[in-house]
């Protein structure tokens, strides 16, 4: 299913997280996950939120948020893209400098009397192989 681009929660989020949306845990059965989707249509309903576009934007996540999460086969793609995706846009701990890797290639010294000497650069590429 595509991502719809004309939702308030496209600028908040870049990938929708269903079970958010609908308040369930990710572990939800069949039934917790109808039940949650129930409460929050009937609470977001644009027949009962006339002229609320922010509510009618939240009903439309949750009808696509339950299309994906009420069908087990769906499900299971979403479950191992998120999967796939967890760690993408993550940041990573820093290493310390003393911790980082040896491969990293040697300084090269540019603080000579000869500024255009190109030796150090030979020298550290010769080290690296």
């Amino acid at each position: 299913m595509q991502r719809r681009l004309d939702t308030p929660s496209h600028k908040k989020e870049p990938f929708m997280d269903y079970y958010k949306i609908l308040g369930v845990p990710r572990d939800a059965d069949e039934e917790q996950i109808k039940r949650a989707y129930r409460k929050k249509a009937k609470q977001y309903h644009p027949d009962l939120n006339p002229g609320n576009a922010e509510a009618e934007a939240k009903f439309k996540d949750i009808v696509e948020a339950y299309e994906v999460l009420g069908n087990a086969e769906k499900r299971r793609e979403y479950d191992a893209r998120q999967e796939r995706t967890a760690g993408f846009g993550k940041k990573t701990a820093q290493k310390k400098p003393e911790e980082k890797s040896r491969a990293a290639a040697p300084r090269m010294n540019f603080n000579k009397k000869n500024p255009l000497d190109v030796t150090d650069m030979f020298e550290a590429f010769m080290k690296m192989k």
